[in-house]
């Protein structure tokens, strides 16, 4: 059984920062993941997993190539960190960063089995296949998982927390609907993007159209819904601050929407998400009756 001791201030201070700038080489990595998918790069190293082209290194005559082996660099590298953190935090006298710790090399664990998945069943560039949305969506939902145990632990680090507990688990599972339905509407507007906003919507409700541009109707509807509801329940316990953060990525989100998606608020658009996923855990976490001790 593994001691658990206390840690000085110092030694809390250092592993907190690092958590922190994990966390935002995590929303990088999954940043360059969106742009592989969005620059149809998904088989730039063929189906072969980890070896890119059945070799390590291999030829970059292709642009995709070079884009999915750099996110494949960045993820082994990432791995890499979370196994070192793993092995530098299982002694932590708190339960809540030893749970936390260990839920963060889960959740790395999964990530690179799913992306394999991906690339192994060829479920990239046109597929267009329901197999690849439902992998595509555990994807989503997971990294998504990951960046918030991340930020939970950095949280926890920092504020000496021995045990926390997420208060009103409910929004979380709300929140969680905005990117399942999100990678939905991003996988249809990358496969089958419009040209005018108009058709798109006219798209949306035909009877002859892809199942995803059907469904990509569900992220807007789904997004407007929850954002009201998280800002009124934000005001109603004087958040105020998180409740304009809500409202901002809203916005982002309709300009996104009425401008057809470009690629700058794609990726800005699923970065504000990620950030503000991590600001409702920090919330959860600090409400009136959270366990601290």
């Amino acid at each position: 059984m593994t001691n658990t001791t206390k840690w000085d201030s110092e030694h809390s201070k250092f592993w907190s920062r690092f958590l922190f700038w994990l966390w935002i080489y995590t929303l990088l990595v999954i940043l360059w993941g969106a742009w592989v998918r969005i620059s149809h790069s998904g088989d730039g190293c063929g189906d072969h997993w980890p070896l890119c082209g059945g070799e390590f290194i291999p030829d970059f005559t292709e642009k995709k190539t070079w884009v999915e082996y750099s996110h494949r660099m960045m993820s082994g590298l990432y791995g890499l960190i979370v196994i070192f953190v793993f092995f530098k935090l299982r002694g932590h006298f708190s339960t809540a960063v030893r749970r936390l710790n260990a839920l963060l090399l889960i959740f790395m664990t999964s990530e690179a089995l799913l992306g394999a998945l991906l690339v192994k069943g060829q479920l990239v560039t046109v597929n267009d296949s329901i197999s690849r949305l439902f992998v595509m969506s555990l994807h989503q939902i997971n990294s998504f998982m990951l960046t918030g145990v991340t930020f939970l632990l950095y949280v926890v680090l920092k504020q000496k927390f021995e045990k926390i507990r997420l208060q009103q688990p409910i929004l979380l599972v709300l929140f969680i609907a905005l990117p399942l339905t999100g990678a939905i509407a991003s996988l249809s507007t990358t496969l089958f993007p419009s040209i005018s906003l108009w058709q798109g919507i006219l798209q949306d409700f035909s009877s002859d159209t892809h199942l995803f541009v059907k469904l990509r109707v569900l992220h807007p509807l789904i997004a407007s819904i929850i954002s009201v509801t998280f800002i009124v329940w934000c005001f109603h316990k004087n958040l105020s601050r998180l409740a304009l953060e809500f409202l901002f990525a809203f916005a982002i989100g309709v300009v996104t929407l009425l401008t057809l998606s470009p690629i700058p608020l794609k990726l800005a658009h699923l970065f504000i998400a990620h950030a503000l996923w991590g600001r409702l855990l920090h919330t959860l976490v600090n409400l009136p009756d959270s366990s601290k001790r």
